[in-house]
């Protein structure tokens, strides 16, 4: 009998419930429904205007890390910055070809090659094979990749002009981790991230995956503002101007309703509705007192401007000793894919209560090693 009873319970124990199972079922597409309704309300929300009316004036894009970069009329948003059709003015891509041309001026780092006319120029492809190139491992602030070596007739190129040696990697399908908490989607990201974008990561087919980088320091974007650039150049003598290039931004707008008022700025939407959290401050080291001309520090006021900046701009806790100009940002989901243009209109969607400030991670970072080389 406690044989026959015991099998009895056993087996009634494997049996499912079937209305248990069931009403589990419901419960969770309820949960999900009314998840869905309060993001969708949340969005809405959000996307609205909280002031100021903004307008893209410059696209840029730099497609080899620390060259000059070039200006776009349209850009696409891609998973890891902007993509699309290029065209530069130091670095040219015309049908799918990048040329950077060496204009034969000295630098400050070492020994480089003079009276070199402007026609002396390489070129590669803009998305080369990579079959027969070597794998290198490149460690990016302690971000890794895998990376490709473009070989050595590009090596000996660069490296003779440059004055160092230098070889060319083309990141090809590898990508790096995002440390910290910049990132929107990121653990740390969404820890500090507001309750409807922590409810919507709980479910994967609502959430995003987590971003990435390829050769860009910290974010996908960095937006500065008119307002700002003007004020930096109030800050130079004479009628010198401070060319906004220097800040190497991707993006670069007007209509703030003044100087550094983006520094509170947590979300810019673009009509169309593209939207782009703005995350953290860009910092700046002393790339930005370079003379395109020479190569070398602006022998003028254009020379100080770090210093000028560096006053009372030094208002990130977390990088106190560097000045801050712009702010950095991410686009994800349904933003991939879309595209920004010149005279495109913007308005701030989100604005923070205070500054945001670079976590720990940043903190062992060189200032001198950071910004949109």
């Amino acid at each position: 009998m406690d044989a026959f009873f015991n099998g009895t319970w056993a087996g009634f124990q494997r049996t499912p419930d079937v209305s248990m199972t069931f009403w589990s079922t419901i419960v969770v597409l309820l949960a999900t429904l009314v998840t869905t309704s309060v993001l969708r309300s949340q969005s809405s929300r959000s996307t609205r205007s909280l002031g100021d009316a903004l307008e893209i004036t410059q696209l840029h894009i730099y497609p080899v890390k620390s060259l000059r970069g070039c200006t776009l009329q349209a850009a696409h948003l891609g998973r890891y910055g902007f993509v699309g059709d290029l065209e530069f003015d130091e670095q040219k891509s015309t049908g799918g070809e990048v040329l950077v041309k060496w204009e034969g001026r000295g630098t400050e780092v070492g020994s480089t090659a003079t009276n070199v006319k402007t026609e002396d120029e390489i070129r590669f492809p803009l998305m080369p094979s990579v079959e027969t190139l070597r794998n290198l491992n490149i460690d990016l602030h302690g971000s890794k990749t895998r990376a490709y070596d473009m070989g050595d007739a590009f090596a000996i190129w660069f490296s003779e002009r440059l004055g160092f040696e230098t070889r060319l990697v083309y990141i090809g399908d590898g990508s790096r981790q995002i440390l910290g908490s910049l990132a929107p989607n990121s653990k740390g990201g969404l820890r500090k991230a507001g309750l409807m974008q922590r409810l919507r990561s709980l479910f994967p087919f609502l959430g995003f995956p987590e971003e990435r980088l390829v050769f860009s320091d910290l974010a996908h974007y960095l937006v500065v503002t008119e307002e700002s650039n003007a004020e930096a150049s109030a800050r130079i003598g004479g009628d010198l101007g401070m060319d906004v290039r220097k800040f190497r931004p991707n993006v670069v707008i007007k209509g703030a309703s003044g100087a550094f008022v983006e520094d509170f700025w947590g979300e810019l939407t673009f009509n169309g509705g593209v939207r782009m959290p703005l995350t953290a401050n860009c910092f700046r080291c002393q790339s930005i007192t370079v003379d395109f001309e020479t190569g070398k520090k602006a022998a003028d006021d254009r020379g100080l401007v770090w210093k000028k900046l560096n006053k009372d701009r030094r208002v990130d806790k977390g990088m106190k000793y560097s000045p801050v100009f712009g702010r950095y940002g991410y686009c994800y989901g349904p933003a991939l894919g879309k595209t920004l243009r010149v005279g495109q209109t913007a308005q701030v969607t989100r604005i923070n209560s205070e500054r945001t400030a670079v976590g720990e991670y940043h903190f062992r970072l060189s200032p001198l090693l950071l910004g949109r080389y």
